[in-house]
């Protein structure tokens, strides 16, 4: 997997602008005429207007009519895979747009329901491998939404992975969170960029990538277990989720009422802490809770076992690339 060091405090270069490709102008200077005299001064030559090779952008969207190329890029809409539930939907958009990018797109662009899209953006980012991006719009965008998404789909950098746009915002799939109704934002991150007149801003550099390699097993559909400890949690439920589990997440909290059930739950399973404050002895990790359940999930689906979960949650804290 390759993992990202995150906004601050690593250094941040300044902001920068992309845009699509445009129209580039070249000169061509005319032969001058045969009339058996010398041929007048040479004077300047008129700029002739020459079309920058096109990106290929493919939309995956249920309705084709709402495809509009934008300057320099040309959008090929295609059918999405027909809705199924849960992870198996997820699994179904990586496979299309992997077959988008094989078939020579330069970006992808989703349009995708609200419900759970920053979990979906999130496994997305994860099982997309390439350099291409892969760009998520709200199934409630407007045309101007996504206008933007399909310009950031043709100009964001090699390696940004999975991004959302929505509102004029660009937002990493790592940190976008729904925060309300059409409503999203990135809590302790802020937005990577911003989309003006098709001209999309970067505010910092886009987080280096977690990709976990190889889709689920066919015979393998794992339970990820959520729970959150409250005040007056004496583990019992915590332990009742856990029979049924094959790994573990649970959110902050006081853990010493349930430390003997997690010690428990961890010598059978993964088990991981979302917690900023560390634990001595458990795996934490500083994803949200929701997408270090989907994280765990794509790991175990991938046949990883109890070690190699724990140490991609591990590697994930820290700045460089990983790949599992």
């Amino acid at each position: 997997m390759t993992l990202s060091p995150g906004p601050p405090p690593w250094p941040i270069p300044p902001s920068w602008t992309v845009t699509p490709p445009r129209r580039a102008t070249a000169t061509t200077d005319p032969p001058p005429p045969d009339t058996g005299t010398a041929p007048p001064p040479a004077s300047a030559p008129a700029p002739v207007e020459q079309a920058a090779p096109r990106r290929t952008i493919v939309l995956l969207t249920t309705d084709e009519s709402t495809a509009r190329d934008v300057p320099g890029v040309a959008v090929e809409a295609r059918t999405p895979p027909a809705p199924a539930a849960g992870f198996a939907g997820v699994y179904a958009l990586a496979d299309a747009a992997a077959r988008a990018f094989a078939d020579g797109a330069q970006g992808v662009v989703i349009v995708h329901d609200d419900d759970a899209l920053d979990e979906t953006a999130w496994a997305l980012d994860v099982l997309h491998t390439g350099e291409a991006p892969l760009v998520l719009a709200a199934g409630t965008a407007g045309a101007v939404d996504l206008a933007d998404a399909l310009s950031v789909a043709a100009a964001a950098p090699a390696g940004s992975g999975c991004l959302v746009v929505a509102h004029g915002e660009i937002h990493a799939a790592r940190y976008v969170r729904r925060t309300g109704a059409h409503a999203f934002s990135s809590p302790g991150a802020g937005p990577l960029g911003r989309v003006t007149a098709g001209s999309a801003r970067l505010q910092w550099r886009p987080p280096e990538r977690l990709t976990v390699r190889g889709g689920p097993a066919a015979d393998r559909t794992p339970h990820v277990g959520l729970h959150t400890a409250v005040l007056g949690d004496d583990g019992e439920l915590l332990g009742a989720l856990a029979e049924r589990c094959d790994g573990l997440v649970v959110a902050g909290g006081p853990l010493d009422p349930i430390a003997g059930t997690l010690a428990a739950a961890a010598s059978r399973m993964p088990v991981v802490l979302a917690s900023p404050t560390g634990h001595d002895a458990f795996t934490t990790t500083s994803l949200d809770p929701l997408k270090a359940r989907v994280l765990m999930h794509l790991l175990l689906a991938a046949g990883r076992d109890h070690d190699a979960i724990l140490s991609a949650f591990a590697a994930a804290e820290h700045p460089g690339p990983v790949q599992l």
